[in-house]
């Protein structure tokens, strides 16, 4: 008992790991993207191929129609020679036994010919013979039928057939489906005749496919059908194997960017579809922007440890000197307070600067709206930098917007992103050198330009585009001049929350020329 019922577990147990076990393999199989894509170009070309066997049954729908019809009429002419010697020997015995042998044969005819076959008294149109029958007794109404004359051919044993047979032919709805039919007259009577009628159901699609199929030769139908499937099967893993090895590079470079290869990038001669190729390039595109992001924040870092430990070095000493008592004299200990103030100030603006910025680019920075007059915040600007002109011997010029107009902005936010131009503009202007802030009206007024014009030593074009970068400056060892790297960087994100833009026009050696642009109305 114990062993039936251990037998009885383990069998249930294999019954319910076999769904698990398939789906296990499905999953596999499925699993990657080259099975899917050999699936679904598979399950596509056989749809098309099906659609289009359908698409050519119903084109031929009406030749097949015409063909069977044919081949009805081939039939019927031997059919109806030789059924008019067994009914004129039916007519001449007129005995149950006889009629039974005709009505046999009839049958045995319909049933090889794949037909229907009636006998109908005319005039009239009573039913006196139904091969399946169902209709003996009942009235055949034909409905509008035409004439269907063919020349005798070939039987299948080789004998011809003489006498050509005249008919017709129609359709009639009988039962509830559509039948074709052929109709010719079996035995003339002195009152009438005998129609002998062979009839065929209209043939369905289905029906219509299995007739063309069976009408093939069973080696040439395997054969074929074997051949089509070995074609679509090459040609869909070739197309498969195409895209998994175009993006088989791709791949690699992520695992190579994932494990911190930072110099990686995608070879284009090894992809040749272009949305891969699309794709790599973006690729090789962000991963040069990740790398140069990675490289400019070494570069802040090691820029701004300098920049705190300088300001942080003259604090420590100052302090230690006048705790210690080595600056006693009043007049030094003023001093020494003094550029502890000043590098304290330059600490504050440090962190600010940092601080600004990431608020900015995380959208956190609310904007104080309002309506405010260019010129007079291009003023405000300029005048409050213009003691740093003066002390580095710099001209400063102010060219006021001749219109009236306002601009809706954060009047204190968009006057920082003024003086930090202002203010980079100064730092790269040798003395005696000019420095020019504009206001002019732009697209027909609807725009207001700020413009910042030095006489500096020019930005290389490769570096227009990087020095709105957080963290990226031009080669101190070039310019002579220090900074955090965020003074633009700030620039864009205040100008870009307002809706404007910035831009930057630069000439090595003749000076550099940056511009702002907000929304305005003119008046």
């Amino acid at each position: 008992m114990g062993r039936r019922l251990q037998a009885s577990r383990t069998a249930s147990k294999c019954d319910e790991s076999a769904p698990l076990i398939a789906a296990k393999i499905m999953n596999r199989f499925f699993n990657t993207l080259q099975n899917r894509l050999l699936f679904t170009h598979m399950l596509v070309a056989l749809t098309g191929l099906a659609a289009a066997a359908l698409l050519l049954l119903v084109i031929q729908a009406p030749l097949r129609t015409e063909t069977m019809l044919q081949r009805m009429a081939e039939w019927l002419q031997p059919t109806v020679v030789l059924a008019r010697s067994n009914f004129a020997s039916l007519r001449g015995a007129g005995d149950d036994a006889t009629a039974a042998r005709f009505f046999d044969y009839l049958r045995t005819q319909a049933d090889a010919q794949n037909a229907r076959i009636l006998l109908v008294t005319q005039p009239g149109g009573a039913i006196v013979f139904d091969s399946e029958e169902r209709l003996a007794g009942q009235i055949w109404e034909a409905g509008a039928a035409q004439r269907f004359e063919f020349s005798p051919r070939r039987m299948r044993g080789g004998a011809m057939m003489g006498m050509p047979v005249e008919a017709t032919r129609g359709v009639v709805d009988l039962e509830g489906s559509s039948w074709h039919y052929v109709s010719t007259i079996l035995l003339p009577l002195h009152d009438g005749s005998i129609d002998l009628v062979m009839l065929r159901a209209q043939p369905g699609i289905l029906h219509s496919m299995g007739e063309a199929i069976a009408e093939l030769p069973r080696g040439l139908l395997l054969g074929g059908l074997l051949a089509l499937a070995t074609v679509v099967f090459l040609l869909s893993r070739w197309t498969a194997g195409a895209v998994t090895r175009n993006l088989s590079p791709l791949m690699e470079a992520t695992h190579a960017l994932a494990r911190g290869n930072l110099a990686y990038r995608i070879d284009d001669a090894h992809v040749s579809l272009a949305e891969v190729s699309a794709l790599a390039a973006s690729f090789n595109q962000m991963a040069d922007r990740v790398q140069q992001s990675q490289q400019a924040q070494r570069d802040f870092v090691a820029n701004v440890s300098h920049d705190l430990k300088t300001p942080l070095t003259s604090i420590q000493g100052y302090s230690q000197a006048l705790l210690d008592g080595t600056i006693s004299a009043p007049d030094a200990q003023q001093r020494a307070a003094l550029i502890i103030n000043q590098e304290a100030q330059r600490l504050t603006h440090l962190v600010e600067e940092v601080i600004d910025l990431a608020r900015l680019e995380s959208g956190s920075l609310h904007l104080h709206l309002q309506a405010i007059d260019p010129n007079e915040l291009g003023a405000e600007a300029v005048e409050s930098l213009r003691p740093l002109a003066e002390a580095a011997d710099v001209t400063l010029e102010w060219s006021p917007l001749s219109a009236s107009a306002l601009i809706t902005a954060d009047a204190a936010r968009l006057r920082r992103a003024l003086a930090n131009l202002l203010d980079n503009a100064l730092k790269h202007t040798p003395p005696g050198g000019v420095v020019t802030v504009a206001v002019e009206a732009i697209e027909n007024g609807r725009q207001v330009q700020y413009t910042v014009s030095d006489t500096g030593p020019g930005i290389p074009p490769e570096e227009t585009e990087r020095i709105w970068e957080r963290f990226y400056r031009i080669d101190r060892a070039r310019t002579g001049r220090s900074g955090s790297g965020l003074g633009l960087a700030i620039v864009k994100e205040i100008v870009e929350a307002h809706g404007g833009s910035v831009g930057v026009e630069s000439v090595v050696g003749h000076g550099s020329r940056f511009w702002i642009r907000v929304g305005a109305a003119l008046f």
